[in-house]
């Protein structure tokens, strides 16, 4: 059994479209980023490297390499899908928590665990995700940056035979 956990933050710019989880998401600013800037599937990401002891996603997918350059995160979570094959270990759960005062994104989730199980091939009540606000609190309170902490639970196929 391997756990990894992983946190991911982005701070709020005009003029980019906000997309976490898989998800465009109507909001008036986007995540200043490399990539798409989406901090739920980076954090995710990051979390499945760490339970594999593969490094981290900057190792991985460094922002060096033009190829990466606004790359969609839904081909970044593809990617590193091969590398969980490849390393014999199948997804047990996945928890995932987001921070933001805005936009409210509970009407979104159900399509962010849709993503996130249609790429990994694990069943969609295998996901947990929840939001919540910093209640005005520091950098995310002042609506700043989107942040996300992500947990994954990962089992050698071994374990699962016996």
């Amino acid at each position: 059994m391997r756990i990894g956990f992983s946190k991911d933050v982005h701070k709020l710019i005009k003029n980019r479209p906000l997309i976490l989880g898989g998800v465009n998401i109507p909001y008036k600013k986007g995540l200043d980023a490399y990539s798409d800037g989406d901090v739920v599937l980076h954090s995710l990401i990051d979390a499945i490297f760490g339970a594999l002891n593969k490094g981290d996603i900057g190792i991985n997918f460094p922002n060096t390499d033009p190829k990466y350059h606004n790359c969609d995160s839904i081909f970044l979570l593809k990617e590193t899908k091969k590398i969980i094959d490849i390393c014999m270990v199948n997804i047990d759960y996945i928890d995932i928590f987001i921070s933001c005062e805005e936009p409210k994104l509970e009407t979104y989730v159900g399509f962010m665990k849709a993503n996130i199980s249609e790429v990994l091939d694990i069943d969609i009540n295998r996901i947990g995700i929840q939001c919540g606000t910093n209640e005005g609190l520091g950098y995310i309170g002042k609506k700043k940056g989107i942040e996300s902490f992500a947990t994954i639970l990962l089992k050698e196929k071994s374990d699962e035979q016996n």
